[in-house]
């Protein structure tokens, strides 16, 4: 779906614009002396996230009181864009978060433009060896945001019943509410910038989603499933984010004890993933190898596969997002493709997935096995997003499965 994609502002008074535009020309002056460390949070919430934006800020100048925060040679900068007001740039220290550049109007924080500019403004004032940036929003895989019909819980539910959850990317304001796709985010990102992405959003575990991000960073956090809309436990992770070699598998740790040892059980519901961008190339062909083969086998194979048969990672009434390990272990069940083929597969995802958490439940969806990636399967009865799918750089090898 758009990845990053909440509401009408009023015209600033002209003496009012003025003074803060000349008050934040100091802030477009870059750091002389580049730190070790800056982390950029892009806080996409001009949505129904916005409180849960306000309180990941709260949580990061906790964390930033914390030991360990390394805020003397170190920048945590926060990018916020919620409902009130125009969008905003903090810096976050231990005393608090600080507005240093605030834009005149409100703008689309689900563009690709406006992230790119952002990205800009941010590694030019904040100079550093090495960068990471948390991507939070609304979000959901690689699937198009006009693929509404999609989108039905397979059962109903309330906020009493279990905790609101976010995915990737969603602006309402100004209006049309605007949504970041998959191609529109690889143009957003630059190349090399980052050694880690994370992404605090529902289903951006997806392999289609993280190969197409193969040259944005070195790794990615992130998770197959839905992520309760609080999001990951800022105050608790932002010290091991600031270090120069971060420790990224605790990271994902105290992001899945957070919520498997939740004091309210109805929080149990977690999962997440560590990806080693640079594992993805060998993934996708030895995935290419093994699809050829299963279309060798049956060239229906894919058109007419059972999704009942696979672990599904949403509860959308049409399933579309499925295991991907689930994927695999189900041809070679059906003598699809081989259990050499299979078993060297596993062995290139081990060294892909370098750290995989995951509760038994999702709310209402059991989670049986999880390898830590989503995949996408072209059934017949999904022309609409098979359409979209081929397009997908994950998917190229696939076309002949679902034309």
């Amino acid at each position: 779906m758009k990845f990053f994609p909440t509401y009408l502002s009023h015209l600033l008074p002209a003496t009012l614009l003025c003074l803060m535009l000349c008050a934040c020309e100091k802030a477009e002056t870059p750091r002389a002396t580049p730190v070790d460390r800056t982390l950029l949070v892009y806080l996409c919430a001009d949505n129904n996230l916005a409180d849960d934006a306000r309180g990941n800020l709260d949580a990061l100048v906790q964390g930033m009181a914390a030991p360990g925060a390394r805020s003397s040679d170190t920048h945590l900068v926060v990018y916020l864009d919620t409902p009130q007001g125009n969008p905003r740039l903090l810096e976050v220290t231990a005393a608090g978060a600080k507005e240093v550049y605030a834009w005149p109007a409100q703008h689309d924080s689900a563009s690709p433009d406006v992230m790119r500019s952002v990205i800009e403004r941010v590694c030019q004032d904040y100079p550093a060896a090495r960068y990471g940036l948390v991507l939070s929003s609304h979000g959901m895989a690689w699937v198009p945001s006009t693929a509404t019909a999609y989108f039905t819980r397979s059962r109903s539910r309330t906020r009493e019943e279990w905790p609101a959850t976010k995915y990737f990317g969603q602006d309402d304001n100004p209006g049309p509410t605007g949504y970041l796709e998959t191609e529109e985010l690889v143009a957003a990102l630059p190349d090399g910038r980052f050694d880690y992405i994370l992404f605090d959003a529902c289903f951006m575990a997806s392999v289609e989603v993280e190969y197409a991000l193969r040259s944005k960073a070195d790794y990615i956090v992130a998770a197959p499933t839905e992520v309760i809309s609080d999001g990951f436990p800022y105050a608790d992770i932002v010290g091991e984010l600031l270090a120069v070699e971060p420790d990224l598998k605790a990271v994902c740790r105290t992001y899945y004890e957070h919520y498997a040892a939740h004091p309210d059980s109805r929080y149990h519901s977690a999962a997440v993933s560590l990806v080693r961008t640079s594992e993805l190339e060998a993934l996708c062909d030895i995935h290419t190898l093994l699809w050829r083969s299963a279309l060798a086998h049956d060239p229906a194979v894919f058109a007419e596969f059972n999704l009942s048969g696979v672990q599904r990672l949403d509860r959308y009434r049409r399933p579309f997002l499925f295991d991907l390990g689930s994927i695999v272990g189900r041809l070679e069940t059906m003598g699809a493709i081989s259990t050499a083929g299979a078993d060297q597969w596993r062995q290139q995802l081990a060294r892909t997935v370098v750290y995989e958490a995951h509760t038994p439940m999702f709310f209402d969806l059991a989670i049986a096995e999880c390898s830590g990636l989503s995949g996408y399967i072209p059934v017949a009865s999904y022309p609409d997003l098979n359409e979209y799918y081929i397009k997908l750089a994950w998917s190229e090898y696939n076309r002949n499965s679902v034309l």
